[in-house]
């Protein structure tokens, strides 16, 4: 294959290993190149990911790095292996390029889809509406378990952003989670870090990746990252504002505005604004210590319906006579359940019920009640639009959300 110009390692057509044959450059970053290839024994597709090393290794530190190096990719397949989200891990090496430079790569499962941020692209340009909230928590429901699998496991993945989420075209657009090359391996002394230390992307940055005052990296920096996206998702615009890294970071560090849903304009439940508002707090303390308890909220929060929704009453008889009607209770959270607030929730019911059964009654004139069958029957439809319009106390059905 000929060698594309696009390419700066000049790899492509190149042989690894004496096992793989670089087909094409597929994408780069400051700190790596990924390349699809084919496993020459196999004949299958796989994805190698080469590392560019900021400065050149010397021959001295090149074994402790590979060993360093195989440690954190038996971590990943290992992750991989407990959650289908992750990509998985398949093989780890060096090779030197034709100028000689050495450098270690990572050989991954080759994820035929798109990317997350391509999608997000196209559908901006072509006026597509944005997603609903219940949408966008199906799509990355994946990608949160895959991080709570790695935040189990000590493991920060650090770059959680659209451009490392893979929409696979097969099945029913099963959503994977890659690029762990920067991630971080909590713990302590410098074995315990990542071979790329500070890399990140600045629209899915958390304070504490602009400015290390804030705090430490860690599970926090990644629900930091995934509420942005869900923002970003139900709001069809950035959530952090700015085309520059400095205007970037004072967006992610501003303390008077945060970039929530309402912060955007779009119109979330009390309870839904409230889980992100946490997530995306300033201080890492104030933020949830996982993805886990994060996502399980911001899931229980979509759930509920917005307060001061009502119910309408709904006539179940038109016939003359007294007005049957239906009267819905109040939506109780997960939280007031098993502590007396149904009953207390049933104090009103019979009230309501009888209340509105005497008002559609008092309604129709004692000269119509006697009224023929079709006249009887207008009077009692008119009765129950009266009825209905009766509020009921606290949030019956869930709104539409955004």
């Amino acid at each position: 294959m000929q060698r594309t110009k696009l390419d700066p390692l000049d790899l492509v057509g190149t042989h690894v290993d004496g096992k793989y044959q670089i087909d094409a450059m597929i994408d780069q970053t400051n700190h790596s190149i990924v390349y699809r290839a084919t496993h020459l024994i196999w004949k299958r597709h796989v994805a190698i990911k080469v590392f560019r090393p900021a400065s050149p290794v010397e021959a001295e530190e090149r074994d402790a790095m590979i060993a360093r190096f195989v440690r954190e990719g038996a971590l990943l397949t290992e992750l991989s292996e407990t959650c289908s989200a992750i990509c998985q891990a398949r093989d780890i090496g060096s090779l030197t390029t034709p100028a000689g430079a050495w450098m270690p790569y990572l050989v991954l499962e080759w994820l035929d889809g798109e990317s997350l941020d391509v999608l997000l692209a196209q559908e901006r340009e072509s006026g597509a509406p944005a997603r609903t909230l219940q949408e966008v928590l199906r799509l990355l429901d994946p990608i949160a378990d895959a991080l709570g699998c790695a935040h189990g496991r000590g493991v920060v993945h650090c770059d959680v952003k659209p451009g490392n989420i893979i929409l696979l075209r097969t099945g029913a657009r099963q959503s994977k989670l890659f690029d762990f090359g920067i991630a971080k391996v909590v713990g302590d002394g410098p074995s315990r870090s990542a071979i790329l230390d500070h890399g990140f992307t600045p629209g899915f940055a958390a304070p504490e990746q602009f400015d290390s005052s804030y705090g430490e990296t860690g599970p926090w920096t990644d629900v930091f990252a995934l509420a942005l996206l869900v923002v970003e998702m139900v709001s069809g615009q950035e959530a952090l504002q700015g085309r520059e890294v400095v205007t970037l970071g004072q967006a992610s560090c501003d303390r008077h505005r945060r970039p929530t849903p309402r912060a955007l304009g779009i119109h979330v439940g009390d309870e839904v604004e409230r889980v992100l508002s946490r997530a995306l707090a300033v201080d890492p303390g104030r933020r949830f210590a996982d993805v886990r308890p994060f996502w399980n909220e911001l899931t229980s929060a979509a759930s509920l319906p917005a307060k001061g929704t009502t119910t309408p009453f709904v006539l179940l008889s038109a016939r003359p006579g007294p007005v049957a009607l239906l009267v819905a209770q109040p939506a109780r959270s997960p939280r007031a359940r098993g502590r007396g607030h149904g009953r207390a929730g049933r104090k009103w019911l019979p009230v309501a019920l009888v209340s509105a059964m005497s008002l559609a009654i008092a309604l129709i004139p004692t000269h119509h009640r006697a009224a023929p069958r079709r006249a009887a029957g207008q009077q009692a439809a008119r009765a129950s639009v009266l009825a209905g319009s009766l509020a009921v106390d606290g949030p019956t059905v869930p709104e539409r959300l955004p």
